[in-house]
């Protein structure tokens, strides 16, 4: 079976694991056969098994092919010092997020199921921050007037098959440009950089950015009392990390989604009987304004 090494997926960073995800979902959708797996050999690169097309071009065409009306699109009216704005963030008023879920909801009865995909990964009307809005998922790092579906929008306009080629197949691709966080280089803390963070730009590999958006619904939220829980992720405040597994057999999407279910920090021969032959663990990262970072990840072998 074709063999597709992708070195610009980089299985042991939460950004190169999580575009992998969104990109096996893209080849899924265009052939059931897609399978994903990761190389042994110490590079954790990513690789795609049963996809014969160009994956540069795949992400491209579902970037493209997702302007206009979205299904996972939620917007709210907002009151500030100028006016009545409109927000598209996902700490939404709890009613203005039930509106939203009862329209996802509407459409999955009519067998559209990405917006109740996309919904029930970014949070529940159940649980709320301390402002009283809807708290989202734990890989909503955007804050103060960055929105985070604002953002996405613009890295999805950004995006082009000679870029997702790049990011691809070579890695390293960012460009100027602004970002969700989800690089753990993108961290942009001042007590460990020499300049004034604020004084620079801001750069994103925007095909990376835009699959790992898209891997989101394998990643749903569920409430516990005022809290919310993301599949994968653990802890909470300043102990909060993601846990995730690296897997050297090719594994189709339905096998991907249930790994992420299972807890993996349990003994290494236990681990290797599922074929799984490294544990990642990334910790998430939040500033005084309400910003987040994925950290450099620990890899157990």
């Amino acid at each position: 079976m074709n063999r597709v090494i992708l070195p610009g997926l980089n299985g042991a960073s939460a950004l190169g694991f999580l575009a992998a995800l969104g990109l096996l979902r893209l080849a899924h959708g265009r052939r059931a056969s897609s399978m994903l797996g990761f190389l042994p050999d110490g590079s954790f690169h990513a690789f795609l098994e049963g996809f014969d097309d160009d994956p540069g071009r795949l992400v491209a065409d579902d970037a493209a092919g997702a302007a206009g009306p979205q299904p996972w699109r939620l917007e709210y009216e907002k009151a500030d010092k100028r006016g009545v704005k409109t927000v598209a963030d996902l700490k939404a008023p709890p009613a203005a997020f039930g509106t939203y879920l009862a329209r996802c909801l509407e459409e999955w009865t009519h067998g559209e199921n990405e917006a109740a995909s996309y919904a029930a990964a970014f949070g529940t009307s159940v649980a709320v921050d301390g402002k009283g809005n809807t708290k989202p998922t734990a890989f909503h790092f955007t804050a103060a007037n960055q929105q985070f579906l604002g953002t996405v929008e613009a890295i999805r306009g950004y995006v082009s098959a000679e870029w997702a080629t790049e990011s691809l197949l070579r890695g390293h691709a960012a460009r100027p440009g602004p970002n969700l966080r989800w690089d753990p280089a993108a961290e942009r803390n001042w007590a460990l950089m020499a300049n004034d963070p604020n004084e620079e730009g801001t750069s994103v590999d925007a095909p990376l950015e835009w699959l790992t958006f898209r891997a989101l619904p394998m990643f749903p939220t569920s409430p516990r009392g005022s809290r919310v829980f993301t599949t994968a992720v653990s802890g909470r405040g300043e102990d909060m990390r993601m846990t995730w597994p690296l897997w050297s057999t090719p594994a189709s999407l339905h096998a991907v989604r249930t790994a992420l279910q299972i807890p993996w920090d349990g003994a290494p021969e236990a681990r290797r009987l599922r074929g799984v032959f490294a544990v990642c663990t990334s910790p998430i990262r939040r500033t005084a304004q309400g910003f987040g970072n994925f950290g450099p990840a620990s890899v157990t072998t």
